[in-house]
């Protein structure tokens, strides 16, 4: 193999592997290391946040105010995992996502997909025949773990006492004999940083847990070969590595909405740096039709965010996103995790609506600024001093917002005297 060859096959791989090597980062975390200040819950065993993220959760970027999160990571190396969900409230979002490990979308259990009675599912993994589901729907996930993430809809602090009675009526169940040997976990590399070797390293311990697919015979094959080769071809590696990052974050500053980054295998599967790129932005995120993130990749002026200005998010008369769940709008700091700020508000949502002060036409204000709002009317939703994002989000989006016929109106950057 010469080096211009593994320079080409590295960056490739690169593209390929990120969101694999960042999930990675969040299974160790999260289930194998129970050292980890991050973990939840051993394999096949479920775990509940009891409250929204915070600006402490810095174990996944971009992480959501709006929904408790509860976790499962499942083993499906000795046999199917049964997922139970309980019934779901009219007016209440809940929904289960199941993610393969290349963080292809395997399916959901939503009011969407299979209604609110709640019910039991059976996952299977790739390395099982026929089963008898007795009559159960089943996910077939084509890697041999599987992550269910699921979120909770919460109103207000008032409303938790709802949310954990919910959560507590999820169950998983391994239904096979342990016999798999127990995962032996190594250290986890940031996809963000400048990539070294390491990256390679952490793939392979991936795709142990991947058999190879018809349609990925040819990038697995190039990856192996350059696993072999990593050492005497380590400068051209290296090189490649850093032109795959690169590839990856130029794609981030074209994304439009989630709908392009996130969703099956069978709507991504010809994409790979569109799958990489929404690792990059926000690891595990959901499909158009449960969810879209909408904005935003600047101000109006296409400018990125600074809090050393303030911003004007205005929503006439009516103009309000049309949604069947709920929508919000969250800032981050320059690194895509919560901002702590005096007040404690991450998020503004429609949660929010009710005793704001409207404008003078009816419509609706949110103040995006770092000094404290003094506007007679809106609310304010603070940012750091210094660069910062902001995501918006739509659950349930109604057919305007994924046909493109509502769009998130301008952030206006006004001057602070």
């Amino acid at each position: 193999m010469r080096d211009e060859e593994a320079r080409g096959w590295a960056r490739e791989t690169f593209v390929y592997g990120l969101a694999s090597v960042d999930l990675y980062r969040i299974l160790r975390n999260f289930a194998l290391d129970p050292s980890s200040p991050e973990f939840k819950a051993p394999m096949n065993t479920i775990h509940h946040s009891r409250a929204l993220a915070d600006p402490s959760d810095r174990s996944i970027v971009a992480m959501n105010v709006d929904t408790p999160y509860s976790y499962a990571w499942l083993d499906l190396r000795d046999g199917p995992v049964e997922l139970s969900m309980p019934p779901v409230p009219d007016g209440r979002y809940m929904a289960a996502e199941l993610f393969d490990l290349y963080t292809f979308i395997v399916g959901y259990v939503s009011p969407r997909t299979t209604g609110r009675s709640g019910g039991t599912y059976l996952v299977v993994g790739p390395d099982v025949g026929a089963v008898d589901s007795g009559g159960l729907p089943v996910f077939h996930c084509p890697t041999q773990l599987c992550l269910v993430l699921i979120r909770t809809e919460l109103f207000d602090d008032a409303d938790l006492p709802n949310v954990i009675a919910l959560q507590d009526g999820v169950s998983v169940r391994a239904l096979g004999t342990p016999t798999a040997l127990p995962l032996v976990p190594i250290e986890p590399v940031d996809v963000r940083e400048v990539p070294t070797l390491r990256f390679v390293e952490v793939l392979d311990w991936m795709l142990q847990l991947m058999p190879v697919l018809p349609e990925d015979e040819g990038v697995r094959s190039r990856i192996g070969a350059l696993s072999v080769a990593a050492h005497e071809l380590q400068a051209a590696m290296t090189a490649g590595l850093a032109e795959g990052l690169a590839d990856v974050v130029a794609r981030t500053r074209t994304v439009r909405s989630s709908a392009e980054i996130f969703g099956s295998r069978e709507m991504l599967q010809s994409d790979p740096l569109s799958r990489a790129a929404g690792a990059f932005l926000g690891i595990l995120g959901n499909a158009a039709e449960e969810y879209l993130g909408v904005g935003y990749q600047g101000d109006a002026e296409g400018e990125p965010f600074d809090g050393a200005h303030r911003y004007r998010i205005h929503f006439p008369a009516g103009g309000l996103p049309p949604v069947d769940a709920f929508w919000s709008i969250t800032v981050y700091d320059g690194d895509r995790f919560l901002y702590a700020n005096p007040i404690g508000r991450y998020r503004v949502s429609s949660h929010d609506l009710r005793g704001i002060p409207e404008d003078a036409d009816g419509g609706w204000t949110v103040w995006v600024q770092h000094e404290p709002h003094i506007e007679a009317t809106g609310i304010w939703l603070p940012c750091p001093p210094g660069p910062f994002t902001l995501t918006f989000r739509t659950y349930l989006p109604g057919e305007e917002i994924r046909s493109g016929a509502w769009t998130a109106p301008p952030v206006a950057r006004e001057d602070i005297d």
